[in-house]
């Protein structure tokens, strides 16, 4: 069961808290074991788990695969 959290473009959308598939405009700030940080449109994203697995990395496209998600930040980039 997907769960939209953005209807329209861009798109946000995680599966059961293991799979997160993201489209628009996409920026990876910091990618480690167990975090990755990146831009979206106007927001700065980071991802907690025990383990990620980037299946799909492309302009304007990411999945990828979390172990054990321990936490989503969402902060809103000012101009």
């Amino acid at each position: 069961m997907s769960k939209r959290l953005f209807q329209v473009m861009p798109l946000v959308e995680i599966e059961n808290f293991q799979h997160m598939r993201i489209r628009g405009d996409l920026l990876l700030e910091t990618i480690a074991d167990n975090h990755m940080i990146f831009i979206h449109e106007d927001y700065r994203i980071k991802i907690e788990a025990d383990s990620f697995h980037v299946k799909l990395l492309r302009d304007e496209l990411l999945a990828l695969d979390m172990e054990n998600l321990k936490k989503i930040e969402l902060t809103r980039i000012e101009d």
